[in-house]
């Protein structure tokens, strides 16, 4: 096993903590085999600080008594085996477990055993040990009995259903009798109780975590199960997303937004202009703010839904956070309406940038015009296109539309065109300032952006 020093696990923890990498790049920067030693060392850290990064020593012992309070504070606790590693700064996980297990196996006066060589025993010695086993058998076959008249005669007939009432016996039985020879007398495999165990809802602490996520989801009713765990970790609330999900189900909190499907616009009038190469070619990634920008226009319809009752939005995009630099809507979707929402754009794309900025873009009309190309020459700004009905070469775009859709109209009533315009006016300043993505470490577009300019400075 791979041993390493003090010095580099403080360096890889302060190293998490102050940037944005994730324990997965982290574990991969230091050539550390596993991420999850990074996630033990950074939790160690935030309890203990430098002192529980300490190398312990292979020949550290531990005694009887502190054996049983670990075990006993795990249990009345209800904690798992590396958050009471964590508690008790016990650096093997698997320590505890074999605690445990001599304790249920061998009862907790094994836990007090001296570990060492066993000296070879004289004749006496070893006719002494084969009365002593009669003796412990005997016992054994007294104690089976006396779990089994403990053990209420109408458990025995419940059905396999009401495993739940079982493993609260077999607890109450647990503090006069070994776990596995209630078990044996029961029926039950281990594996069974520890599972009906481990799912006991906690009531107190679910409680609280309910309340916290019906104020996100009221606040955001868009949001799905992992962005809610997003929020909660961000109010440092540990919670696992799968029982943020559990939880969400219990109080019927799940997201239907992305459900429906909503028609496509298509402005693809043939070849009208200029046509331009697809520089992008679906490498969709950034390392850096406005150097790869995408763009489109989608339909959005109000009312009824009608063919009278619709408009159309337009945005530009920007690759590096998913930030929307500039939107508008408009009845009609024109040259002009895309070139009115690139110029705003432009305007935010700093003078002194070190690289050139590349728009994409689907082969609509608008985008072959040669107002739209004439802003992108004057601004130094590479054009690049989609090939013709090729959508996912504009998958990003695409994607963004997909979700505007059904989170801005998701439960609203969207009666006028104004009422639109402002509904999805109100949600671009949302989704650029709050709303949260997993991709971006819980943040929202700007937020990252700024998060990262300042971090590059």
């Amino acid at each position: 096993m791979t041993k390493y020093s003090k010095t580099l696990k403080i360096k890889v923890v302060q190293d998490y903590l102050t940037s944005s990498l994730g324990y997965e790049l982290i574990a991969r920067k230091y050539g550390i085999k596993s991420n999850s030693l990074v996630v033990s060392w950074v939790q160690r850290y935030k309890a203990f600080g430098p002192k529980g990064l300490d190398v312990l020593s292979p020949e550290k012992t531990f005694d009887g008594s502190f054996k049983m309070n670990v075990l006993k504070w795990m249990k009345t606790n209800k904690a798992s085996y590396p958050k009471t590693a964590l508690h008790f700064n016990i650096s093997n996980v698997g320590t505890i477990w074999q605690w445990q297990h001599i304790w249920e196996t061998e009862g907790a006066d094994a836990l007090y055993r001296f570990k060492g060589r066993q000296t070879i025993m004289s004749a006496d010695k070893q006719s002494k040990k084969r009365q002593q086993t009669e003796l412990e058998r005997l016992r054994e076959e007294n104690e089976l009995l006396q779990i089994e008249n403990e053990y209420p005669k109408k458990i025995k007939s419940l059905s396999p259903g009401r495993r739940k009432q079982q493993a609260q016996v077999i607890q109450e039985l647990r503090l006069k009798h070994k776990l596995v020879k209630i078990l044996k007398i029961v029926g039950m495999a281990k594996s069974t109780y520890e599972y009906i165990i481990s799912h006991e809802p906690n009531g107190s602490s679910d409680q609280s975590v309910k309340q916290t996520i019906q104020i996100i989801k009221k606040n955001h009713p868009a949001y799905g199960y992992r962005r809610v765990t997003g929020e909660l970790h961000r109010m440092n609330i540990l919670v696992n997303y799968k029982k943020v999900l559990v939880l969400m189900r219990e109080l019927q909190l799940l997201s239907t937004a992305f459900n429906k499907r909503t028609r496509k616009y298509n402005s693809y009038r043939g070849n009208v202009g200029t046509v331009a190469k697809n520089l992008i070619n679906r490498r969709f990634f950034t390392d850096r703010p406005y150097q790869k920008l995408v763009t489109a226009v989608t339909e959005v319809r109000w009312g009824t839904k009608t063919i009278d009752e619709r408009a159309y939005f337009t945005c530009i995009y920007d690759l590096f956070s998913g930030e929307i630099l500039s939107h508008q809507v408009s009845k009609h979707p024109t040259v002009e309406f895309t070139t009115t929402v690139l110029n705003r754009a432009v305007k935010k794309i700093p003078k002194n940038l070190k690289y050139r900025t590349t728009v994409h873009s689907d082969q609509g009309f608008q985008y072959q015009h040669q107002d739209w190309t004439h802003i992108l020459k004057e601004h130094r700004i590479f054009q690049s296109m989609s090939r013709k009905a090729t959508c996912l070469d504009n998958a990003a775009m695409e994607s963004f539309f997909h979700i505007m859709k059904a989170e801005a109209f998701y439960q609203k009533e969207t009666d006028t065109y104004e009422t639109l315009v402002s509904q999805i006016s109100v949600w671009i300043d949302d989704y650029n300032f709050s709303r949260i993505k997993t991709k971006l470490g819980c943040k929202s577009p700007i937020e990252y952006r700024i998060f990262t300019t300042q971090k590059a400075a």
